[in-house]
This record gives structure tokens, C-alpha cells and sequence, in this order.
């Protein structure tokens, strides 16, 4: 669990207007064991799942890593504030989400066997 050397990190700007001391934050997609960290910390609450997967992504603030495993990440994710915590939930969806065309193709595959 947690990032490792070859991991892409998505890296988005945070402006001034968005916090004070917040330049940039970065992400990447989750593994499987990511994603199942992710759901036992939520305890079944959905609402919570949404945000322990986007602070599950959460790799880097201001070019530094955090890490669950440290308490950094949570430290990071409490400080961002409202608006930003709602931006990173977007990119996390962004990053998770296939784009349009990839889904229509995997849908017009399907095929249907009795056996």
C-alpha cells in the first residue's frame, strides 16, 4: 500500500484564492489494496467512502509526499479546507473515470452465451 517509485502523480495547481499556503497537490490512481484501505477505514458509510478514496490518491502537497501510514496525509487532508477538499474529490473522479469513448467501446463489446 501506498506510493511507490513508478506511480504517476497527477499534479494540480491550487491558486491563492483557493488557500493561503497550498501551491499544488498531487494524486494517483489506487491500487486494488488501495481501494480496499480505503473502504474498511469508511465503515460502510458512503458518503465517507467517496472521501477516504480521494485522500487515499492524495500523494503530495506542495511537492512533498504524504502518507497515510505517517498521519501526513490526514494532517494534509484536514488542512485543505472545504473548497479544496471538494476540487481533489473532482480530480480523484477525473483520474478513476475512463474517458467517454473507452466506455462506450467496453460497453458495444459485450456478448451474451448460454452455457
Amino acid at each position: 500500500m501506498g506510493a511507490t517509485s513508478d506511480q504517476v502523480i497527477y499534479t494540480y495547481d491550487v491558486g491563492e484564492n483557493l488557500h493561503p499556503d497550498i501551491r499544488s497537490v498531487g494524486l494517483t490512481e489506487l491500487s486494488a489494496e488501495d481501494e480496499i484501505a480505503a473502504t474498511r477505514r469508511a465503515r460502510g458509510d458512503q458518503i465517507r467512502l467517496a472521501f477516504e478514496l480521494a485522500k487515499q490518491s492524495l500523494r503530495e502537497v506542495n511537492g512533498k509526499p504524504v502518507k497515510l501510514a505517517d498521519g501526513s496525509a490526514d494532517k494534509a487532508w484536514n488542512s485543505l479546507g472545504a473548497r479544496l477538499r471538494n476540487l481533489v474529490l473532482q480530480a480523484f473522479t477525473e483520474i478513476h473515470t475512463p474517458e467517454e469513448g473507452v466506455i462506450d467501446t467496453f460497453r458495444a463489446s459485450r456478448k451474451v452465451e448460454s452455457r
